[in-house]
């Protein structure tokens, strides 16, 4: 995956992540939890098609190019535990956006 790819994924997965947290301003416990879930729903679903995107490049150039195989393993691993930051610093970005404009 280049460079641009990531950056188109990061901002419409951070457009969605910020739009499902601000999606509903109540502060119940039920609409909590069911934010919650999309996020985590959300989470995964971006984890596993980048997981599934690397696993399948490299099952394509092992099977098609004759050398010998290679492993994204690695790179995989690396987008996701950066993905996994960004996620953290957008949920926390979110609840500090959101006590500053209660205050």
């Amino acid at each position: 995956m280049g460079i641009s790819e990531m950056f188109i994924i990061i901002l419409v997965y951070g457009g969605i992540f910020t739009y499902i947290y601000q999606i509903v301003l109540a502060n119940t416990k039920i609409i909590f939890y069911v934010k919650l879930a999309l996020l985590i729903i959300l989470y995964g679903f971006f984890s596993t098609t980048t997981w599934f995107t690397y696993k399948g490049q490299e099952d394509h150039i092992n099977n098609h190019s004759g050398l010998e195989p290679i492993s994204f393993t690695g790179e995989a691993i690396l987008t996701i535990v950066v993905f996994s930051i960004f996620s953290v610093v957008i949920l926390f970005l979110n609840i500090f956006l959101k006590r500053t404009r209660n205050s």
